[in-house]
């Protein structure tokens, strides 16, 4: 059994074995982090902790501010779950939660670069590379976006819409 909560500064090191077993050593140095420079938004970032061993992550959810076309909006991840738990629904929980967070905020799209066949799943539509200017290139396959407040992509100005880091507002 888990419960979900906000990350604390005392989860980092859970957090960081978290990443290393989803992702290795060199999860930090791939092109999406060019969109993350500042700050995490950590009223956005959940972990999903043991409820019989308090301090034990199964699995941790973290976002950065960004701008889309100019909307606030914000980049989910890195997603990360203790890979002898996947397939069991912590993944999705931690996704689900934190998106009901992030329509709470002034927030307008969420943007992923994740796993091609997840993330649709959870409601997010593809992108194709044609749609977005990114500061650095990511594989198209990776691509998906999702509204935080009700907007439609109809209502986006014309493609492609730039990616760029954001700044939370205060």
């Amino acid at each position: 059994m888990y419960h979900l909560r906000l990350e604390k500064p005392s989860d980092q090191a859970e957090i960081e074995r978290l990443l290393g077993l989803g992702f290795g050593p060199g999860h930090s140095s791939r092109n999406i982090w060019a969109l993350r420079p500042g700050p995490r938004l950590a009223e956005l970032c959940l972990v999903a902790e043991e409820t019989s061993k308090p301090g034990h992550l199964l699995g941790s959810i973290r976002y950065w501010p960004v701008t889309i076309a100019g909307f606030p909006s914000v980049l989910l991840g890195p997603l990360a779950v203790d890979p002898e738990l996947r397939g069991q629904g912590i993944g999705r929980q931690l996704v689900r939660e934190s998106l009901v967070l992030a329509e709470q905020g002034p927030w307008h799209w969420c943007f992923v670069s994740g796993e091609r066949d997840y993330y649709p799943k959870l409601g997010f539509s593809k992108l194709t590379a044609d749609d977005v200017d990114l500061p650095a290139p990511i594989e198209e396959e990776r691509l998906h976006l999702i509204s935080v407040s009700g907007d439609s992509l109809s209502e986006m100005p014309p493609r492609p819409w730039a990616i760029r880091p954001g700044v939370a507002p205060s």
